[in-house]
């Protein structure tokens, strides 16, 4: 398994964040749990060194990127005819080794995996009601993290190998900020707007199955 490789996957990630919104004017914090799971799929690339096919061990570095971004969307609070709702978007990059050893006369690999995760984090929040609708939109930020994952993959011949993985990945960020704008007196009141966050310690399990073509 010497050599560079690249490949694809598809997968199935589930996860959440914390979204706040402090309203400023009554002097209270709403926080609530957001949830978001969905299909996706992956493309990776990497370098495996095997000192020679008598050597089990096997050590690889690989950068991978999952799409599209994760979504999910939660009510935060409903207070005096307003609901809040607020939607978040977590988009992240794995960069890491995978480390194992080969069985079966090194055609099947078994690894564990873990490093850094880097990624966005954005999101929306709208408030809506009688008295009328305002609207916070932070700015994406980079945020950075860790993973851990363990996995397997099957040669199927001298090149292509079918693989399946679990990650988990956190990242270790106090989410994205921004004020309310618009007309909604409990979330605008006249020097006083509410204050959203988005995106608070976000974290994510992902399994995916995919082929990977090993340029050796």
């Amino acid at each position: 398994m010497d050599g560079f490789y690249g490949g694809a996957n598809v997968g199935y990630s589930w996860g959440g964040s914390v979204t706040t919104t402090n309203v400023v004017s009554i002097t209270t914090l709403y926080s609530e749990g957001l949830w978001q799971h969905g299909w996706e799929a992956s493309v990776e690339g990497g370098y495996c060194w095997q000192q020679n096919p008598t050597t089990y061990f096997v050590a690889c570095f690989e950068v991978r990127y999952d799409f599209p971004p994760e979504r999910g969307t939660t009510n935060v609070f409903s207070v005096s005819g307003t609901t809040v709702t607020t939607s978040d978007r977590i988009d992240p990059f794995l960069i890491g080794p995978h480390l194992g050893f080969t069985t079966n006369a090194n055609r099947t690999f078994w690894y564990a995996a873990g490093g850094l995760a880097i990624g966005q984090v954005g999101g929306i929040s709208i408030g809506t009601g009688a008295a009328g609708t305002s609207v916070a939109i932070p700015p994406s930020g980079w945020a950075t993290g860790w993973f851990i994952g363990a996995g397997v993959e099957q040669m199927l011949n001298n090149n292509w190998g079918v693989k399946v993985e679990y990650d988990y990945i956190r990242l270790d960020t106090g989410g994205v900020t921004a004020p309310y704008v618009g007309s909604n007196v409990i979330l605008n009141y006249p020097g006083f707007p509410a204050i959203a966050t988005i995106g608070t310690q976000p974290f994510d399990n992902v399994v995916t199955v995919g082929i990977n073509y090993h340029f050796q």
